[in-house]
């Protein structure tokens, strides 16, 4: 690893250039798979700048920043977010891990084709299902997305003409749609991530941005995003994210239970975002920011249940409100079949 002060007078950030504790190989036999904190020489907790070499060309991995998104916007948002974030997902792939029977939901216990990530089933009465579907995972998705609703016809019946027509490519998530109110409130703090964004990483950003433009109804209050994911406590295994621009950059930020509701509960240690092919990982906490390249391999640690956040969590009156701690990530980002929609 080696370490380059930043020449900015103003601001001295760390720069830092990784180099590979795995090869291609190496990693890509990993995927599905999860890493243990140790594995991780370099964890990063501080405001932060990091690279690695592609043929002698320095590329941007991440860049992080803390406490840069108000606190109270952070609250906000959790208030509104964190039942929607706790959905139960049988759709994230290798992201949820290697496919476990007892990771499945009970309906799918008569497997008849098995794959690494996804498995198809029979239904309690024996009927084989066309879907297939992955470990349960508490996530979700807000906003808008490219792809129609799993849990929908691939038709749609219009109900004044009878008429059969194709469901739309792109649409509105359940949420958006129809808690608009909660949305309304998290919009201001998606707009900070944007800022923060915007600052941070402006080329990626401005390409994104200008994508975004071609789908208005499909774009998040003229920010860079289309598509938000929410995940409640939930251990992501080592993937590569699919499906959003590949031009663009990811964004991650985390939202605390313990710091956005009245009273006492447990706070967590661990859950730090890790890169393994290059052995770094990041804390990031509420009010932080990460600007990350999501087309490498990453994955969480461990999520640990850490210190009692008020010592007057301690009475036992209060005792089951503390049973877990609330963790809450956001993932920001802009899905590229969204062009597909773009007006001709």
């Amino acid at each position: 690893m080696d370490e380059i002060l930043n020449k900015n007078k103003k601001q001295k950030i760390l720069q830092i250039i990784v180099k590979p504790i795995m090869n291609k190989k190496e990693i890509t036999k990993k995927e599905g798979t999860y890493f243990p904190e140790k594995h991780y020489p370099n964890i990063i907790k501080k405001d932060c700048d990091v690279y690695y070499l592609d043929n002698n060309q320095k590329k941007l991995l991440l860049k992080f920043r803390k406490n840069v998104i108000p606190q109270q916007q952070c609250k906000t948002a959790y208030q509104n977010l964190y039942q929607a974030a706790q959905k139960r997902n049988r759709n994230r792939g290798s992201a949820s891990g290697i496919v476990k029977k007892s990771k499945l939901p009970k309906y799918a216990s008569n497997i008849i084709k098995k794959g690494k990530y996804r498995v198809f089933y029979k239904d309690n009465y024996g009927r084989t299902k066309k879907d297939n579907i992955s470990n349960i995972a508490h996530s979700n998705i807000i906003g808008y997305y490219d792809a129609p609703d799993r849990n929908t016809l691939n038709t749609v019946i219009d109900k004044r003409t009878k008429k059969i027509s194709p469901t739309k490519m792109c649409r509105t998530t359940a949420f958006t749609q129809k808690e608009v109110s909660k949305w309304n409130q998290v919009l201001p703090y998606l707009k900070s991530a944007d800022q923060c964004f915007k600052k941070l990483v402006p080329s990626r950003h401005q390409t994104q941005l200008t994508r975004c433009h071609k789908t208005p109804v499909y774009q998040i209050e003229n920010t860079a995003f289309s598509t938000i994911t929410i995940n409640y406590n939930w251990r992501t295994a080592c993937h590569q994210d699919k499906g959003d621009l590949p031009e663009g950059f990811g964004n991650l930020l985390v939202l605390e239970k313990d710091k956005c509701v009245d009273y006492p509960v447990e706070s967590y240690q661990g859950g730090y975002l890790g890169f393994p092919k290059f052995g770094v990982a990041v804390d990031v906490r509420q009010g932080d920011f990460l600007a990350m390249d999501v087309h490498q391999y990453h994955c969480n640690t461990p999520i640990k249940v850490g210190k009692m956040c008020n010592k007057e969590s301690n009475i036992k009156n209060n005792r089951q409100k503390t049973k877990k701690y609330g963790r809450l990530s956001i993932v920001c980002y802009l899905r590229k079949n969204m062009l597909k929609c773009a007006k001709k």
